[in-house]
């Protein structure tokens, strides 16, 4: 245990046992800040045990603000004490509870004389069950006799001092942690795997999580839907799919469902669309997901349940993430990994061994019976998606194998440089190259946190270290090689995202706006980044195109890079999501560049017809940026709106906004420095679409002609509201006359009354504007040809609208002279 006297700049070792126990706890009495209470504790964990008590641990209490320390030991278990919670009572600081973990008399115990003595309250088996993972104990401020304690399961509150205890209900299970406001102990804040969830009774109630992006995602997998679904599993909770994006305003618990598995498991959709999602757990669960029906089925490999069972004494060990995988070549082909490769091509109605032992097989690790301790596994799997048979395997005990012909033949391909026991977190068998694999290691429960990735292009037969350029101590968990770009890598490890343009020969951060997180696993789809993190949930980075071409292709001035196909998605995605739900990728066309040096930009976007649809310059607001850089523009590929009226427009039923480009080839040029670049730009139709081009195309033209006959009216009406206000000068009956027309006009355009507001529809006629302007909204609805009847409005509409504008035309060269005439 540490002390610092001067906010964090030195510190003092005040208390030390030896170099196999650490400081566990430690509590301040509040009515005196040198008395301390602090807990030691003796525990090792290994991969493959744990080992929670020894001599080390203990109780003790410093009355000289940590200088000097006595082991308090009247009353306590004797022997090797495990992890100990302490709490001290802010209402009477000479009562102090322990949560003692003990090869003998572990529980819960209460002294009433500031350390000197205890007495056990409470050895019921809940109170320390798994007190490694648990073990807190907590004093209400102000009330002597209440206090908190909570394991896995149970969050107790005693209000007696602990002899008697009553179970919260709180919205989630595994508890970790506890805040007390001093002030109104009424009021609390639980942390849990679940998140962080408030009381404002004493714990009757407690706030929702579902408002905390905190899932710890183990593995991340996509379908190849349009859309694509992103999947994954997670700690304490359930699988989950959910939408990459959404039509809406960003993506909710009503884009997101569960797909069988567990919470540790890997996920494996097949190629359908929808797919059958095979999902995985602990024990060696695993259940087939029909996405189309909901229906879920359990295909274990070996439905013996292993629980209380050792590694060693069952037929096949599964690890507590154990992996599983679709075939790239065969979507009825599914592999899971155990000590040794199983496959089935029924849908997991019956399994085959295809490989021997893959693993060290040291009987003396596979002691483990706990969840998470099963050892010599096989860890990760992977097939080329380049050859068909080739398949890499990588074990948690250091072993890397390879079978080039489906499982007939296996060799151990593993580098040299790989120690013992160092956990094959991830195979990634190039996307580009039968030959090629990369591994990403790590050693961080050996207590090395060194990054390490090594790569192959000859089947194993020799390796390469390539983590130069990531940070010392940042382990990593997944590499991953970009499907359209080779020798662009992606790497996650535990403080964030990492890139490499030659292979790995360097690495660079493309953290972003990511928040450092651990990443736990990374893919590539459709040119996207999907990262799952522990604790902060999925994030996806859109569009990594600009990568592709990025190195010496860039000049030091200005560049454009290729763009990707915009899907002419019509909603969603526009603007931020609120607040607490996931948000969709920028709606619309994304547009790329790098600027060397700082300098006005503009950007000009070309349809099929050589026609300018968009002009955005770095002086707009909202416009490109023209900072040094990298930077992204998101065209929403809307035509130009129609005009609107002067002072404001209110519609009802319809808008101003110009209509949805049609899928084409179009053109983006960037102009800087008086040099122009130019890319070409395909928007696409959504692929879940009925709608045929020729419909786009049809829907597309009326619109148009809707905003274009919008704009003529709204341009009469500002013209006739200025020849008004000049006209209103004058007093000669004239001017008063052709006043008086141009009103009868203008009132059949427009009533410049109406505010927007609904109930104003029910006092003022919607005049010709708002008619042509609604027709926008039901012509725009969905991706299909105007109707006939549309057609006949629009017609019906128009020649009003024409009639009234041949009126004003004529009344505008009656106007005096000196009028305005626009």
């Amino acid at each position: 245990m540490f002390r610092s006297k001067d906010g964090g700049t030195t510190w003092q070792k005040v208390l030390y046992v030896n170099d196999r126990t650490g400081a566990a706890d430690i509590v301040m009495d509040a009515t005196n800040p040198q008395v301390l209470y602090a807990t030691t504790w003796q525990v090792l964990r290994t991969p493959w045990d744990i080992y929670t008590a020894g001599p080390g641990g203990g109780l003790y209490k410093s009355s000289d603000g940590g200088d000097t320390w006595t082991r308090l030991t009247a009353g306590l278990p004797p022997g090797n004490l495990g992890k100990i919670g302490v709490a001290v009572s802010p209402a009477n600081p000479q009562r102090v509870w322990v949560t003692v973990e003990a090869d003998a008399r572990g529980g819960v115990y209460r002294s009433d004389d500031a350390g000197r003595t205890w007495q056990l309250l409470n050895d019921d088996f809940n109170m320390t069950a798994r007190q490694y993972y648990y073990g807190h104990i907590f004093a209400d401020p102000v009330d002597a006799n209440t206090m908190y304690t909570f394991c896995a399961k149970y969050f107790y509150k005693s209000t007696d001092g602990g002899k008697t205890y009553t179970n919260l209900q709180t919205p989630h299970s595994d508890y970790h942690d506890l805040w007390i406001d001093p002030k109104d102990p009424k009021r609390m804040v639980n942390g849990s795997d679940g998140g962080a969830s408030v009381t404002f009774n004493g714990g009757r109630t407690w706030s929702s999580m579902d408002n905390q992006p905190t899932a710890q995602f183990y593995a991340v997998i996509t379908d190849h839907g349009t859309p694509y679904r992103v999947y994954g599993s997670q700690q304490d909770n359930t699988t989950v799919s959910i939408a990459s994006r959404t039509n809406g305003a960003g993506i909710t618990e009503n884009d997101w469902h569960s797909v069988g598995g567990g919470e540790s498991g890997y996920l494996a959709p097949t190629p359908s669309n929808p797919p059958v999602v095979f999902g995985g757990s602990y024990f060696g669960l695993m259940t087939r997901y029909d996405e189309r029906t909901g229906e879920s089925q359990n295909v274990t490999v070996w439905p013996d349940y292993n629980g209380g069972r050792t590694a060693a004494d069952v037929k096949y060990r599964f690890q507590w993430t154990y992996p599983i995988i679709v075939s790239p070549h065969d979507g009825n082909t599914v592999y899971a990994g155990a000590q040794v490769v199983l496959r089935s091509t029924n849908g997991g109605r019956s399994w085959e061994t295809m490989s021997p032992d893959l693993t060290r097989n040291d009987t003396a690790k596979e002691k483990g019976g706990r969840l998470e301790e099963y050892y010599s596994t096989i860890f990760t799997i992977a097939e080329s998606p380049k050859e068909k048979g080739v398949i890499w395997t990588g074990s948690d005990d250091g072993l890397i194998q390879l079978t080039r012909n489906g499982g007939r033949n296996w060799q151990n391909v593993t580098p040299p440089a790989i120690r013992p026991y160092t956990r094959i977190n991830i195979i990634e068998a190039s996307p580009h190259d039968p030959a090629t694999a990369f591994v990403a290691v790590n050693r961080y429960q050996l207590d090395d946190f060194h990054p390490y990735i090594f790569k192959t292009t000859d089947y194993g037969k020799s390796w390469q270290a390539i983590a130069n350029g990531i940070p010392e101590r940042s382990f990593v968990r997944t590499v991953r090689e970009d499907p359209k770009r080779r020798n662009l890598l992606y790497a996650g490890t535990e403080t964030g995202v990492y890139f490499s343009l030659d292979g790995g020969s360097g690495w660079q951060s493309l953290q972003l706006n990511l928040p450092v997180v651990p990443i736990t696993d990374l893919t590539v789809k459709d040119n996207d980044l999907i990262a799952s993190t522990q604790g902060r949930a999925f994030w996806i980075l859109d569009d990594v195109t600009p990568l592709h071409e990025l190195g010496d292709a860039v000049t030091t001035a200005a560049h454009l890079f290729a763009t990707r196909d915009a899907v002419r998605a019509r909603r969603g995605g526009f603007g931020r999501a609120p607040s607490g739900i996931g948000q969709n990728p920028p709606g619309g066309a994304s547009v790329s560049y790098w600027l060397g040096r700082a300098q006005d930009v503009t950007l000009e976007l070309v349809d099929p017809k050589g026609v300018v649809v968009k002009t955005a310059s770095s002086r707009d607001r909202n416009g490109p940026a023209a900072t040094a850089g990298m930077h992204r523009f998101t065209w929403d590929m809307r035509y130009p709106d129609a005009h609107g009226i002067e002072g404001g427009t209110f519609l009802a039923g319809g808008a101003l906004r110009g209509p949805v480009a049609v899928p084409g080839t179009y053109q983006v040029r960037l102009k800087t420095g008086g040099e122009t670049l130019s890319r070409s730009l395909r928007i696409v139709a959504d692929p879940r679409s009925q709608g045929s081009v020729a419909d786009l195309q049809e829907q597309f033209d009326l619109l148009i002609r809707i905003r274009d006959k919008v704009t003529d009216v709204h341009d009469a009406v500002n013209d006739i509201v200025k020849m008004r206000k000049a006209l209103a000068s004058r007093k000669d009956a004239a001017s008063a006359k052709l006043d008086a027309a141009l009103e009868a006009v203008q009132k059949e355009l427009v009533d410049l009354r109406f505010a927007g507001y609904d109930d104003q529809m029910l006092v003022f006629d919607l005049k010709l504007n708002n008619r042509m302007a609604a027709l926008q909204g039901y012509v725009s609805q969905g991706d299909y040809a105007p109707t006939e009847q549309q057609y006949s409005v629009f017609r019906e509409v128009s020649s009003l609208v024409d009639a009234a504008l041949a009126r004003y035309t004529a009344l505008k060269a009656q106007a005096p002279e000196g009028t305005p005439r626009p």
